[in-house]
């Protein structure tokens, strides 16, 4: 009987789609480890009817612990289906765990998929879409989070976008779907709905999210904000969800051998703070007199450079030790 069982947690929808992306990811990831991955959610999925998930009920995580416990499992280990430190793995599972009076199965949990490669599979994701630079507006948009975090890793998304296609912030522009009532969650600002009246051209949609759902799916809550709020006569499209980019099983793979803990997410997060907060201030910062606006453009592409070197030697240093 195996002792450590891992499990690929999303969040969890009503929508089979979800569940059933869920598991193609998982058996690509069994695959790509040699081992059996067990799809979960984190709430939600379990009240879809079997008969639309091919007679196969989806599991929750409260579920997955209890059948550990049954088969004598010494450690549950979670890959997170999350791009940043949401609120669902940093408290809601331990505390489900801790719940379930586990007795000695021990919880780890891997990191979240934050880094520099989502860069380029939101790049190959844009560039899917037939965009061009010059086209039009490119909104990255995420369902919007009440976590400051997890808007500051869509914000590090966007200003690492804009500097690889080269685009000016009213080019792409990060956005959320949605936001919490209240001045202490502006931070999710602007919401699609505001930024498509800034729209230049035609616009994109690049889906900061990973399954299909209510949110994301083909007729979800993005594609109805779209339709809804999008200028008269603006044509726009909804790019691939993360969670199709043939990119993303390795990169599970990868969080499952190099990250033991959150040490890494925590310093991904500092490193994001300081991109997006940081940078502005040093953009900011006057180039000398003699030498005009191209002194200023490399102070502040110096600093990006150093942030973001920053980023990956960390990742890679923490790594060795794991």
């Amino acid at each position: 009987m195996a002792a450590t069982r891992i499990l690929l947690v999303d969040n969890g929808s009503l929508q089979p789609a979800a569940t059933l992306q869920l598991r193609l990811l998982s058996k690509e990831v069994g695959r790509l480890l040699g081992e059996t991955v067990h799809p979960v959610s984190v709430l939600h999925s379990h009240k879809i009817d079997p008969a639309l998930l091919e007679g196969q009920p989806a599991v929750i995580f409260e579920q997955a612990v209890q059948q550990a416990k049954a088969d004598g499992i010494n450690e549950l280990i979670v890959l997170p289906l999350f791009i940043g430190p949401s609120l669902a793995i940093t408290e809601y599972l331990p505390k489900v765990f801790a719940e379930a009076n586990a007795g000695k199965i021990k919880l780890s949990i891997r990191e979240p998929l934050f880094g520099p490669e989502l860069i380029s599979m939101l790049i190959d994701n844009l560039k899917s879409t037939g965009w061009t630079k010059g086209s039009g507006t490119v909104y990255l948009c995420d369902h919007g989070s009440p976590i400051r975090e997890v808007t500051r890793c869509r914000d590090f998304f966007a200003f690492s976008l804009r500097n690889q296609l080269g685009l000016n912030e009213d080019e792409l522009i990060a956005c959320s779907m949605e936001r919490r009532d209240g001045a202490e969650y502006d931070f999710n600002e602007p919401l699609l709905e505001d930024a498509l009246q800034q729209a230049k051209g035609e616009a994109v949609v690049l889906m900061l999210f990973l399954l299909p759902g209510r949110h994301a799916g083909s007729d979800g809550d993005v594609a109805t904000i779209a339709k809804e709020h999008a200028p008269d006569g603006l044509r726009w499209e909804l790019s691939p969800l993360l969670g199709t980019h043939p990119a993303l099983p390795a990169l599970l793979v990868r969080r499952h051998l190099h990250s033991p803990n959150f040490k890494t997410t925590k310093i991904a997060a500092i490193t994001a703070l300081l991109a997006t907060g940081l940078l502005p201030v040093l953009g900011s910062i006057p180039a000398p007199k003699d030498q005009g606006t191209g002194a200023s453009l490399m102070i502040w592409l110096g600093a990006f450079a150093v942030i973001f070197t920053a980023l990956l030697f960390l990742r890679e240093k923490l790594r060795k030790k794991s």
